[in-house]
């Protein structure tokens, strides 16, 4: 029974991410460069990763992507910008880019976020933070997962994705 409604709630995230269309060639860019920027060094797994948590983050709507991936506050690589009225994403686009391999994999991780075959390795990821630290709020949301370097969270209460 668990994995037919796995199944069904599946099909209604790859319907819906469908229906909202596909990323701007720019919005691309900047998403791929808060993977890089964030998890490069952590690999496919790692990007795979912090893409589910904007994706979570954007309930799987794709025109939400960008918006989760350059709220103020939400990922430390995007900091330089946060406080301009005309935000300029270039220099980390360059940045990431500079990482060539890691830039490719999180384009190609986009993409298959598009077409809706994304697995989401978080198990529903909201937030994470680096295994080195331990932010004020990491104890009031329910851990899920380790991957790499990062530790994986859910708000309490919310649901879990399966496996």
């Amino acid at each position: 029974m668990k994995r037919i409604i796995f199944a069904i709630l599946f099909g209604v995230a790859v319907f819906q991410a469908r229906a909202d269309g596909f990323l701007s060639s720019y919005d691309r860019q900047i998403v791929a460069s808060c993977l890089v920027l964030e998890a490069g060094g952590e690999g496919p797994e790692g990007m795979q990763a912090v893409l589910n948590v904007i994706l979570n983050r954007a309930e799987g709507s794709l025109h939400r992507v960008v918006p989760e991936t350059v709220k103020i506050g939400a990922f430390s690589c995007m900091s330089s910008v946060w406080k301009r009225s005309e935000p300029n994403y270039s220099p980390l686009i360059r940045r990431a880019e500079n990482q060539s391999d890691a830039y490719e994999e999180a384009m190609n991780l986009i993409s298959l976020m598009e077409e809706g075959f994304l697995r989401d390795n978080t198990r529903g990821a909201t937030h994470y933070h680096a295994a080195y630290i331990h932010p004020y709020w990491a104890d009031s949301l329910r851990y899920l997962t380790t991957i790499g370097n990062h530790i994986f969270y859910v708000e309490r209460g919310r649901q879990m994705a399966s496996l």
